[in-house]
C-alpha cells in the first residue's frame, strides 16, 4: 500500500511507502483498542512513526522493528530532527514511559507464543519480506480476509 501525500508545493506529491506498514503495525495493537486511552492510542502511532520512518528507512523484519523500540537508537536515528526528538522525549520520560509499554506490547503482540491471527500473520508477512502486504493485519485481526 502507497499512500500518496502532498509535499511543499501544490503539485510536488510524495510517495509514502511506510504508509502500509505504519497501519498495519498500528493495527496490530490498536485492532480492538480494548483498555486503550486516548494518550496509549497516540503513544502507540508515534512510536510506530519514529520506528518505521527513520532516515534510515523502514525495518527489514520483525527483529529489526523491535530493535527500533530502543530510545537510545531511536535518539540516534533522529538525531537530526528536533519535531522527532522532542517526540521521543516525551515517550520516553515520565514516571511509566509510553515508550517501554509500547516495546512490551510489541514485542508480546510479534512474539512467536503469540496465536492472534493478526500476530501470526504479522511474523509471516515479515519472514517471507513481503511488507507491502502487512497492510492486511488490520483486516485480519478483524475477521477480513
Amino acid at each position: 500500500m502507497f499512500d500518496i501525500t502532498t509535499a511543499a508545493r501544490r503539485n510536488d506529491f510524495r510517495i509514502d511507502r511506510g504508509a502500509g506498514l505504519r497501519e498495519s503495525l498500528e493495527g496490530l495493537l490498536l485492532h480492538d483498542g480494548v483498555g486503550l486511552d486516548a494518550r496509549m492510542r497516540h503513544a502507540i502511532a508515534a512510536v510506530v512513526h519514529l520506528a518505521v520512518d527513520t532516515p534510515l528507512g523502514p525495518p527489514e523484519d520483525a527483529e529489526e522493528f523491535l530493535g527500533r523500540l530502543d530510545a537510545g537508537w531511536l535518539f540516534a536515528a533522529w538525531n537530526q530532527s528536533d519535531t522527532e526528538l522532542s517526540l521521543l522525549n516525551t515517550l520516553a520520560g515520565g514516571d511509566v514511559p509510553a515508550l517501554s509499554w509500547c516495546e512490551l506490547m510489541f514485542t508480546t503482540a510479534l512474539a512467536p507464543w503469540s496465536s492472534t491471527p493478526a500476530a501470526v500473520h504479522a511474523r509471516r508477512i515479515f519472514l517471507t519480506g513481503e511488507q507491502s502486504r502487512l497492510a492486511s493485519v488490520g483486516d485480519c485481526a478483524m475477521g477480513h480476509a
